[in-house]
């Protein structure tokens, strides 16, 4: 194969996909509210389906909407099909931003944009990667789909959709992670913890509101309590407040005034993706643990308490009772992404990634059996179990045969805590975009995407299309 000529026309397309990804982040595809006929994830998601779809077309691909559920780009045909499964949404831009969130200003040799990396700027790399495959005439064996969904960051309800209406695709991957291979994805569990409080009466700081988080996936960067002074002045309450962060690391806490009596307590921390807390502070569990100290609460005291004790800021899971590790695929995270109060009702929902060896349903005895004392109930939101495919598998050798040479660099297979449409498709693991020791940017303030490594990527899709798609042995 002309591998030469395939490398050349990827460095052709530089500057155009360049314009093409400050197109698509430009729009705000995060979810909303059902927009009418063909559109289940509001109108922002379907333009940007729309755009999507009308690119594939410009470069003469066949091209499929599934009922604004999800969109697919297909190439050529055989017996079998490879599939590229990537999303268009995207999680809410969130605070903290120098850069234009939907501008793609690129300084340093970095775009930066909600989307660049998660999930938009890989989308258009498996494109542009189909692209120099189409122009450069290499032969095909089997047919290449690029599969475009919609809901990837709230449930991947999408994917289960398309299922539903088309056959997926035979084996493949997902440029939604990071290289060389992923070949394991810890499994995945929602719980809420909860408890039906009574009310704040007889309290000496009630707790009228607790917020934090939109997405149980981040680890939230603020956290805000609505609570009564009952003859505390404010200032003395920021001085409670600073003692308590003087005695605990990272603490970041501050008191308004918020009239009639009340004051508002701000928690600010940093924002990380919940596959990899530790890269965060919490600004939910920081909350808790000041408000703990500072007694506050009546009804809600004890959950509050608990909340703090068991998770806190801890991501390990261990004060909850389900730590857990394996040599595989590593040790469980758990994040207290969304706390919830609004005087009667508390409840925190955790975000937690466990390994192969993780056991959902102890995990779910110990963490009730843990809360119980404050009479708060656990039930489980969501699961996932983990995906593992065998290193040795044909998929994952090839994989891992173009990325080293492509690159020059070590191939081998990792395990991640996110989780991606690889568990949507048979044969399928996580690849690329990111390459090893760049920091993940996936869900926070400024992500960006570095151009020139942007564009290594793209030929390392191409050469994986030609090297998986291109042969004839059975995946």
């Amino acid at each position: 194969m002309d591998y030469a000529k395939l490398d050349r026309l990827v460095d052709s397309y530089r500057d155009e996909l360049i314009e093409n990804i400050r197109k698509w982040i430009a729009i705000p595809s995060v979810q909303g509210a059902p927009a009418g006929e063909n559109a289940p994830f509001g109108k922002e998601v379907r333009r940007m389906l729309d755009t999507a779809l009308e690119d594939g077309a410009r470069f003469g691909f066949q091209v499929r909407d599934i009922d604004g559920y999800a969109g697919d780009i297909s190439y050529g045909e055989g017996d079998q099909t490879m599939g590229m499964l990537a999303h268009l949404d995207v999680v809410p831009i969130g605070d903290g931003w120098k850069h234009d969130p939907l501008g793609g200003e690129i300084e340093n040799g970095r775009m930066y944009g909600r989307g660049t990396t998660d999930d938009k700027g890989p989308a258009l790399c498996a494109l542009y990667a189909m692209r120099a495959v189409k122009e450069a005439g290499i032969p095909l064996k089997h047919g290449v789909r690029l599969i475009l969904g919609c809901d990837e960051e709230t449930g991947m309800s999408d994917m289960r959709y398309y299922a539903s209406k088309l056959k997926m695709p035979d084996y493949g991957f997902s440029p939604d992670a990071e290289f060389p291979v992923i070949n394991i994805e810890k499994g995945g569990v929602n719980l809420r913890l909860s408890k039906v409080t009574g009310g704040e009466d007889g309290a000496d700081i009630p707790v009228y509101r607790l917020y934090a988080g939109e997405r149980p996936n981040v680890v939230p960067a603020e956290a805000t309590a609505l609570v009564g002074l009952n003859g505390l002045t404010l200032d003395a309450l920021n001085e409670k407040l600073a003692a308590i962060a003087a005695g605990h690391d990272r603490f970041n806490l501050k008191a308004d005034d918020a009239g009639e009596g009340r004051a508002k307590i701000t928690a600010t921390g940093v924002n990380a993706h919940a596959a990899m807390p530790e890269g965060g502070v919490n600004a939910a569990g920081m909350l808790l643990i000041a408000l703990k100290e500072l007694g506050a609460g009546g009804g809600s005291r004890e959950a509050i308490a608990m909340t703090a004790d068991a998770v806190g800021m801890e991501y390990t899971g261990r004060s909850l009772g389900i730590a857990c590790a394996d040599e595989l695929s590593g040790a469980l995270t758990c994040n207290l992404g969304i706390l919830r109060y609004d005087g009667n009702e508390f409840s925190a929902l955790l975000d937690i990634r466990y390994p192969i060896c993780g056991d959902e349903e102890r995990m779910l005895g110990q963490a009730a059996k843990r809360v119980a004392p404050a009479g708060m109930s656990v039930c489980c939101a969501s699961s996932h179990t983990p995906l593992h495919v065998p290193a040795e598998s044909r998929i994952v050798q090839g994989l891992l045969k173009v990325y080293h040479e492509v690159t020059g660099l070590d191939a081998y297979t990792i395990a991640i805590g996110g989780g991606t449409y690889s568990r949507m498709m048979p044969n399928t693991v996580a690849f690329g975009v990111c390459f090893p020791g760049d920091m993940d940017v996936c869900h926070i303030a400024d992500e960006y995407i570095d151009v020139n490594k942007m564009m290594l990527g793209v030929k390392i899709f191409a050469h994986a299309i030609a090297e998986l798609a291109g042969g004839s042995e059975e995946p």
